[in-house]
């Protein structure tokens, strides 16, 4: 019981501050110390039983290296000096720091190197608090760049048992496994980030936020229950590496239902690219799949963060607005028509330019997802009728 509250009370002190987002990033910073010092009482067992190769000279220098960098993101959160940063909790710093580390493990002992590996995907999910997606990327390849150079370095100084072809098997199930990681992790934090700033966007006094807060609350568990389910499910396109039609809709429904407790206006626009089946049929198939790739960066350089696109089937693809209005929507829709038409493909001939028609609608009172869906692909046919190139709203 003692060494139980003695536990609680140095936590409650080096944990704790009477800032709540200090102490959120303290605590956050607390699992990154849990997770090394895990590590090193792992590697410790290892060593005694003869599992690696690991001299005590190492073992001290690796502690030693850990507690000092640990150290320096410790003061530099509680001081308040990573404030000055873009990630005040310096989650990306932490991960870096842990991978370096498991590198230089990777790098001096052999026989137990593919159980060791499982420490990147760890390292890689305690970026779920924070990273977007390029810091995520940076971070896989940081990984998988680091045991390149283990594998490199074994290569000119072979040690006993080393096996090229196991080493870059290894390697290739790495890569695929982090960069996978890292971008279901981006995307789920994206989502996050996009979730709390449209709820933020719809509270405007404490007597709404009471008013509405258990229709709020039954929302936001579907909510996070379908982010839960990435994991465990198919989501994305493999062309375009956009969400699929199944998760369109099925976001789409989380978002009409925040809607109606809110009195938000939700637009969704349908993009259909202009003569398609021609340009795929006169450029060649490698020409079409460029173009439909070219739509995954609609979302960087059209969209806001809350927003959403798929690609909703074929050559269409879909985009969610939450809080939108027509003025709103119009815009976005412009914004899409004239990035895409400006793209030059290296798979299509030159000068030639790509176009698309958007239709687009917002929700109505006590409409539902299928009856929007409706009249935004009637809206789409209108858009078509009218010449290509063109969108028209409902």
């Amino acid at each position: 019981m003692m060494g139980l509250g003695l536990r609680e009370g140095l936590n409650s002190a080096l944990f704790t501050t009477h800032d709540s987002e200090q102490t959120t990033r303290l605590r956050r910073f607390s699992l990154s110390l849990y997770l090394h010092v895990v590590g090193l009482v792992i590697g410790l067992a290892a060593m005694f039983m003869g599992v690696i190769n690991l001299s005590w000279r190492e073992f001290w220098l690796i502690a030693g290296v850990a507690a000092a960098s640990l150290s320096v993101i410790y003061l530099a959160i509680r001081s308040g000096f990573s404030r000055k940063f873009s990630d005040p909790s310096l989650t990306l710093a932490q991960m870096l720091i842990g991978i370096a580390l498991l590198t230089y493990v990777l790098s001096i002992v052999q026989g137990v190197r593919g159980g060791l590996l499982n420490g990147y995907v760890l390292i890689v999910f305690f970026g779920l608090f924070r990273l977007d997606r390029k810091e995520y990327t940076f971070a896989s390849a940081f990984a998988i760049l680091g045991y390149s150079l283990v594998i490199l370095l074994d290569l000119f100084s072979p040690p006993p048992n080393f096996d090229i072809k196991i080493e870059l098997f290894q390697l290739s199930v790495l890569s695929v496994v982090m960069l996978s990681c890292a971008y279901i992790g981006a995307d789920l934090q994206g989502m996050r980030s996009g979730l709390k700033e449209s709820r933020d966007g719809l509270v405007s006094s404490h007597k709404e936020i009471t008013r509405q807060r258990d229709e709020l609350e039954s929302a936001h568990r579907e909510l996070q229950g379908a982010l839960r389910q990435l994991g465990q499910l198919a989501v994305r396109d493999d062309l375009t590496g956009l969400f699929n039609r199944k998760q369109f809709e099925r976001t789409l429904e989380g978002q009409i239902k925040i809607a109606k407790t809110s009195k938000a206006r939700v637009g969704v626009l349908l993009i259909d690219i202009d003569n398609f089946s021609e340009l795929s049929n006169t450029q060649g198939r490698k020409a079409g799949d460029q173009i439909l790739r070219s739509f995954s960066e609609v979302a960087r350089s059209c969209l806001r963060r809350t927003d959403y696109i798929a690609r909703f089937g074929g050559d269409e693809f879909a985009v969610l607005l939450p809080n939108a209005n027509e003025a709103a929507m119009q815009d976005c829709a412009d914004r899409i028509r004239v990035f895409i038409g400006q793209i030059n493909y290296d798979s299509i001939e030159e000068g030639l330019r790509v176009t698309i028609s958007i239709g687009g609608a917002l929700l109505r009172d006590k409409e539902g997802s299928v009856q929007l869906l409706d009249r935004v692909g009637q809206s789409l046919v209108s858009a078509k009728e009218e010449g290509k190139s063109h969108s028209v709203s409902d």
